[in-house]
């Protein structure tokens, strides 16, 4: 039905700006919400660093199952790490 109104190239340019830019949307906001998990859970541990009772070991034990649970990657993990480290000292 579309061939008889529209050619081919009509049909693959009306697609290719319909459905790209919605792709794109979709990556875009999908990275925005994983970024902004990360960063909520690296806060969480930033701000258990102001607790007394917690010790650096426990701190480090919390780092390192983020790192598991894939919300750290190892830099991210190695830079905190050392934040936590160098504090105690």
């Amino acid at each position: 039905m579309l061939l008889g109104v529209f050619g081919p190239w009509q049909i693959i340019a009306i697609l290719t700006l319909l459905v790209v830019p919605v792709i794109i949307l979709i990556a875009v906001f999908s990275s925005r919400a994983k970024h902004k998990a990360k960063a909520e859970t690296l806060d969480s541990v930033r701000h258990q660093d102001n607790r007394k009772d917690e010790t650096k070991y426990d701190k480090l034990d919390k780092l390192n199952k983020l790192r598991e649970s894939g919300a750290l990657t190892d830099e991210e993990f190695e830079a905190e790490k050392k934040k936590i480290l160098n504090q105690s000292l």
